[in-house]
């Protein structure tokens, strides 16, 4: 290697893990980093912040791979002539913190937490985030990942806060924040939506009771003063959000099927749903024991009104569009019965739709994640613990079809 004008001798035998580490030596005693920093002082800026891990975890490879790239950029910019400061930061809320500290506190939940006391958890958790500090700092500088770390910026200080405060303050002063809602991941225990690296760590899959139900078409002009009953099949995984029903979705450009049962005089009940799903729902043999009415397309069905399953909840008078079919592309004929509930309150699907119609919002849900104590039958239940009791309540209102 050389050093300026002087030249030295490699050991050929030594081991590549301690030529590392006396080259870092090297660095740390000239202080390698800061002088490439004041070789660069005064040219152009090229702002680089950390996008800060959390302290209290642990380094992985995936950290090695992540802040390799990181340096890539860094390094490239400032051989192109840029002055680029590395700001090293430290994420010090979130999830991961608080759970750390309750496993140790032996506690679980919002109100555990409150029993002891804010200021004492928040106390703790500040504690908790340096857990690891020396082992990150450690692990960036053996691999040569150049970061200002004398200097970080951390999440939990009041200037970082008041910066983020600003920010929102200049955001707002320049008409561009609004009020509106986002579907999100939501942890009832914690009391709080859950980010897609939180759900991550604690993510199962279960199952859900696949419910199928028939709903009564609200007959109009188009019906040609028919008093034949016609019934929506409709389908949902999940009952519990049944209550929130505000609209139904077809697909536009499916073909749909109005069947009636053979043997049955011309005027008894009909059922309408996809004619691609009519042999999953009814049986492959199903044209033996139904027999066609109509055929319809989506968009002769949208617009049209029908009676919701459940009534538990009011509309306002300025709550938009309710009880109403409207179009959506996401609705298929792969599963299901082409005809799909909709509670834009919880699904990112359904609120998109929502917004773009105009759909009322119903949201009966607690922070706690139960049904309001007014809501009939499911009055303070957990929402998935509601499912059974409202299965039991569409049957016995003769709206449960499967």
């Amino acid at each position: 290697m050389t050093t300026g004008s002087r030249f030295e001798l490699v050991e050929t035998d030594r081991p590549a893990s301690a030529m590392e580490e006396a080259l870092l030596e090297r660095w740390r005693a000239e202080r390698l980093f800061e002088q490439s920093l004041a070789a660069r002082a005064g040219r152009p800026t090229w702002v680089f912040y950390d996008g800060p891990p959390t302290a209290n975890g642990r380094p992985g490879v995936h950290h090695v791979f992540a802040r390799t790239m990181k340096d890539l950029f860094c390094r490239y910019r400032a051989m192109r002539g840029f002055y680029v400061p590395r700001k090293a930061g430290w994420d010090t809320h979130g999830l991961p913190v608080e759970i750390e500290v309750e496993k140790e506190l032996g506690i679980s939940g919002k109100p555990e937490i409150e029993a002891l006391g804010v200021a004492n958890f928040n106390r703790r958790c500040r504690d908790s985030v340096w857990k690891y500090r020396a082992e990150w700092e450690r692990m960036v500088e053996r691999i040569g990942h150049w970061m200002d770390y004398e200097r970080p910026y951390v999440t939990y200080t009041n200037e970082y806060m008041e910066s983020e405060w600003w920010a929102l303050k200049t955001l707002h002063q320049r008409g561009l924040l609004y009020r509106g809602h986002k579907i999100l991941p939501y942890c009832a225990r914690c009391g709080t939506a859950l980010s897609s690296h939180e759900v991550a760590q604690g993510y199962e899959d279960v199952e859900d009771p696949s419910v199928f139900i028939a709903v009564d078409l609200v007959a109009d002009e188009k019906d040609g003063g028919t008093t034949t009953r016609r019934r929506l099949i409709v389908w949902t995984t999940t009952p519990w959000t049944l209550v929130s029903n505000v609209a139904l979705a077809v697909h536009p450009e499916l073909t749909y099927v109005e069947l009636r049962k053979r043997n049955t005089a011309a005027d008894a009940w009909t059922i309408i749903l996809a004619e691609a799903r009519a042999g999953a729902l009814l049986g492959d043999d199903y044209t033996d024991r139904w027999e066609t009415v109509t055929r319809l397309t989506g968009w002769e069905l949208v617009g049209r009104r029908y009676r919701r399953p459940l009534d538990w909840v009011a509309f306002d008078a300025d709550a938009g569009q309710h009880e109403v079919i409207v179009p959506a592309e996401f609705v298929s004929a792969d599963d299901g019965s082409g005809i799909v509930h909709m509670a834009p309150a919880f699904g990112a699907d359904d609120y998109a739709t929502g917004q773009k119609h105009g759909l009322a919002m119903l949201h009966p849900v607690t922070p706690r994640g139960t049904f309001a104590d007014n809501i009939p039958v499911v009055g303070g239940v957990w929402v998935k613990d509601a499912d059974a009791r409202i299965i039991e309540e569409l049957k016995r209102r003769d709206v449960l079809w499967k």
